[in-house]
């Protein structure tokens, strides 16, 4: 899927019509990490490279993509993408 701009990780798996625990199966991840990463990008923004990587794997997106950034406003879903 091509994606224009930076998503949260919640946007990028409700995009792509996946439960977190679904997420979570495909990443090797715990449930509870990818809540804790959808919450609070912080914690995702100090998760390790590899991590990242294979969340991006995952959700059939690039690791830039995925929204890291240090402000404070999330970007918002302009459009969902075909």
């Amino acid at each position: 899927m091509k994606k224009n701009g930076k998503y949260t990780l919640k946007q990028l798996r409700t995009m792509q019509g996946m439960t977190q625990e679904e997420l979570a199966q495909k990443t090797g991840l715990t449930a509870r990490t990818i809540i804790n990463y959808e919450s609070d990008v912080s914690k995702l923004r100090n998760s390790a490279y590899k991590t990242i990587e294979k969340l991006a794997i995952a959700l059939n997106s690039e690791v830039d993509d995925i929204f890291l950034g240090f402000i404070s406003e999330k970007p918002k879903n302009k459009e969902v993408l075909k």
